[in-house]
């Protein structure tokens, strides 16, 4: 297993705005702008801002993503780095190979071979691991401008709706049984009220 990339500077990853190509930008996405805005007043410790866009489960693609980055950066807020969904399956695969827990392996290796599909809990497993250099980025979280190279971060922050809590106790409970373990104290997560959801496969 490659060796873990250590984060050179103490900082955290601040993940928000959430959002699927299938998508217009709603209140759905802006809540999350309201909630990150009333933070960064309070913090005191550094950090950098990430979006990740989901074109991994949508069938039909909508979104303008340099409107999206336009719309955030008209809100003043210093959004940094982006990823697409899609590009976290070399990861997710990565991750599966350093699981311990035979049963639990076998459930995710199940429902990719029924569905022909990766499962939300394993790729966000697998972007919360890049994000911390547990397992490399290979150049899958682009910078929003610039040539700005991604470095891991010793913490992450993620600000999501609150119909995302099933999925995320399963990607933490997927990373506890793999080898990355000590990860799931590093993340930590706040939950506002959803808006509009979406219909999940929860696994």
């Amino acid at each position: 297993m490659a060796e873990k990339l250590k984060p050179k500077t103490q900082k955290y990853s601040i993940e928000f705005f959430h959002i699927y190509t299938d998508e217009k930008i709603s209140k759905r996405h802006t809540n999350s702008l309201d909630h990150l805005k009333a933070l960064m007043e309070s913090w005191s410790f550094p950090y950098e801002l990430i979006i990740l866009i989901d074109n991994y489960n949508p069938i039909k693609d909508i979104l303008d993503i340099n409107k999206v980055f336009s719309f955030i950066e008209n809100q003043n807020v210093p959004l940094s780095f982006w990823a697409y969904e899609k590009d976290m399956i070399n990861n997710a695969e990565k991750l599966l190979e350093s699981v311990s827990n035979n049963k639990l392996l076998k459930s995710y290796r199940s429902y990719i071979k029924k569905n022909n599909k990766y499962p939300c809990s394993l790729l966000t497993a697998a972007w919360y691991l890049t994000r911390l250099g547990c397992i490399e980025s290979n150049s899958v979280i682009q910078p929003i401008s610039g040539n700005k190279i991604f470095e891991p971060s010793s913490r992450l922050f993620n600000i999501l709706p609150d119909d995302y809590k099933i999925i995320e106790s399963k990607a933490k409970i997927l990373i506890s049984n793999s080898a990355h373990a000590e990860a799931v104290d590093k993340i930590q997560n706040f939950y506002y009220s959803a808006v509009d959801s979406r219909p999940e496969d929860l696994f």
